[in-house]
């Protein structure tokens, strides 16, 4: 606990099923979880009502020399993800300037990381629209809800029969396995970080923490596959199946693809693909910083973070709308 305070130090945690290992292990010593989905961890970082979170890796540059990396440890995918999927009409290779896509408010890296293959397109450079009108030709889900939305009744159909459409959708791509048909690299989703102001002893009880995770990492894991596999709904054979395809443990590959990606979004210029205002989430401590830090409201995504101003106050939960 803080010095001549009762409340444990703040800490991000996403609240989907690929973080459940980090659960499982229990917070870190004098902190305790706050869920934000990834997009929503990002402005409660910058804005002090968290010290720490597994923070989506295309919102690093917008958060600046505010955190710094807690050691090598985040999630990774290695040549698929199963999770960040692009629902659509027609191959990702088909798309064009005219269509219209719907995605997910949630993340601050897969939208990028979509666009991002979209502009490998010769036929189609430009970015595409975000729109949440009916007659969208594409959509992409994170999260639980794609697995969900995937594999709900449909347990063979990974990795045997390959990713085939859902309905209303006719196909379905894998982002992280585009990503990696492209740069044979995995694609790095999210990396923990903590507020370069936080306290020693808090940084302390994070690193103790992700190193007992990396040596407890193969039984966590094990653990959380049927606690998975009753909150989706899904077999244990898929779940098993789906831990494997992720990395929490960052090796050399690992970083140089997130490297790579930083690289690529800003010679697109991604850094900030989506300028509409992501949804205001209650302060865990209330309308004050949690760490009484240099916790300075700053510009992410090219939108202003103001968590306290809108009259549409949520916290996150492990379900959320699919698309703005």
């Amino acid at each position: 606990m803080r010095p001549g305070c009762s409340k444990p130090y703040p800490v991000a945690m996403i609240p989907y099923v690929n973080m459940l290992p980090y659960r499982v292990l229990g917070p870190p010593s004098r902190c305790g979880w706050h869920d934000y989905v990834p997009r929503e961890s990002v402005g409660a970082l910058a804005a002090g009502r968290v010290i720490a979170a597994a923070v989506p890796v295309g919102a690093l540059a917008g958060l600046g020399d505010c955190v710094e990396p807690l050691g090598r440890f985040g999630i990774a995918a290695r040549k698929s993800s199963m999770s960040v999927l692009f629902f659509s009409n027609h191959p990702l290779n088909e798309y064009r300037e005219t269509d219209r896509l719907r995605i997910t408010p949630d993340s601050a890296t897969s939208v990028r990381l979509l666009y991002l293959l979209l502009s490998y397109q010769q036929s189609a450079p430009g970015l595409r629209r975000l729109d949440s009108e009916s007659g969208a030709t594409g959509e992409l889900v994170i999260g639980d809800q794609a697995l969900q939305r995937m594999y709900a009744g449909r347990s063979g159909v990974y990795p045997i029969g390959g990713l085939d459409g859902v309905r209303p959708y006719r196909h379905v791509a894998d982002l992280a396995t585009r990503w990696y048909q492209h740069h044979r690299l995995p694609f790095v989703f999210a990396r923990w970080v903590i507020r370069r102001d936080a306290p020693p002893e808090a940084r302390a009880a994070l690193l103790d923490w992700l190193n007992a995770f990396k040596e407890r990492e193969d039984a966590l894991v094990d653990r959380s596959i049927p606690i998975a596999a009753q909150q989706l709904g899904l077999p244990e054979s898929l779940v098993a199946i789906y831990y494997r395809c992720l990395g929490r443990v960052l090796d050399e590959a690992d970083i140089e693809g997130q490297a790579l990606f930083l690289r690529e979004i800003r010679r697109n210029r991604l850094d900030a693909v989506e300028r509409r205002p992501t949804r205001s989430v209650t302060s865990p401590t209330g309308s004050t910083p949690a760490y009484p830090g240099n916790s300075k409201v700053s510009s992410i995504d090219g939108f202003r973070l103001d968590w306290d101003v809108s009259p549409n106050h949520r916290r996150a939960g492990p379900h959320h709308e699919e698309a703005l």
